[in-house]
């Protein structure tokens, strides 16, 4: 294991959040625009803060595991990294509780309902010390299941569903994102504003297969690592990183043609479809950033091009 350094520390627990969020950020600024003509910052401060608090909060708990194994003395010299990020964590969650406060009860709910199961991604659930779902798993003991599956008496891992983490990542984001922006602003479902050319539907079935695809990007890179540990990614369950790249260009092809009065959606869907032919396992992490913000680069020259008057 590498030494931990300030840079690997900082990068992960701040910078890294921050840079998911900014597609949050974007996205659910959209969604605000469609629904209502306005940016209402109630939602885009809930989406954002939890983006930042879900990832954060997940890496560093994986940096305190990994810098304390290397002993007290460097524990002590990352002690204010530490107090640092703690605090950069409190401060979101005080602006996510600010802006659930300033919102309708209904929008707490939901936002609850989506994010849960992302502050939850990687924690063992033991669901044996709940009686009526204790029946349910002894009755599913007897079954083979591959890849990994629950054993008796072994907790349960949301990302660990088999071919399911990316497909959960990509409802909270897509469906998820809408409905607390939704629950925000308290309109009705047939939305009087008009933003051609989208539309609420395209844009939610567009956000949602567009961060799934990306996901499963990140496992086509770490397919080796997980057929080692036993993951059940999509590319894992295919047994080919080629197929997996084949259906991910059929997807987004789909989603192409569906959506063909769209020059935003057609751009985004063909630059993803060439990073899903360009990016590996031997790509730079980094470089999946453009994966990750395939659709947010769409949707800012969208604003762009709006506030110069150019549509």
């Amino acid at each position: 294991m590498a030494s931990p350094t300030v840079s690997t520390f900082v990068g992960s627990v701040i910078l890294q959040p921050i840079v998911v969020a900014m597609s949050s950020l974007v996205l659910s600024s959209l969604l605000s625009y469609e629904l209502a003509g306005q940016l209402d910052w109630r939602p885009i401060t809930v989406c954002v803060t939890c983006d930042i608090l879900a990832v954060g909060v997940d890496h560093l708990r994986d940096q305190e595991v990994a810098i304390g194994a290397w002993g007290a003395a460097v524990m002590k010299r990352f002690a204010p990294l530490l107090q640092l990020a703690r605090i950069f964590l409190a401060l979101n969650a005080s602006l996510l509780i600010i802006a659930l406060c300033r919102s309708p009860p209904k929008m707490t709910l939901v936002t609850a309902v989506f994010t849960v199961p992302a502050f939850l991604w990687a924690t063992p659930l033991d669901f044996q010390r709940i009686g009526a779902l204790k029946r349910f798993i002894r009755a599913n003991d007897d079954q083979d299941v591959e890849y990994d599956s629950p054993k008796p008496n072994e907790p349960f891992i949301i990302k660990r569903v088999p071919g399911m983490k990316a497909i959960f990542d990509g409802i909270i984001r897509g469906c998820g994102m809408f409905f607390v922006v939704h629950s925000a602003l308290q309109l009705s479902w047939q939305s009087a504003h008009n933003a051609p050319p989208w539309t609420i539907i395209e844009t939610v079935v567009w956000s949602t297969v567009n961060r799934t695809c990306h996901c499963i990007m990140t496992d086509v890179r770490d397919f080796d690592e997980d057929i080692q540990t036993g993951v059940p990614t999509i590319p894992v369950l295919l047994e080919s990183p080629l197929k997996t790249r084949i259906v991910l260009t059929i997807v987004q092809a789909a989603v192409m043609m569906a959506f063909l009065r769209n020059p935003f959606i057609v751009a985004s869907s063909c630059f993803a479809i060439a990073l899903v032919w360009i990016l590996g396992k031997d790509s730079p992490k980094v470089y999946f950033r453009l994966s990750l913000h395939s659709q947010t680069i769409f949707i800012v020259i969208y604003a762009v091009m709006f506030a110069l008057s150019l549509l």
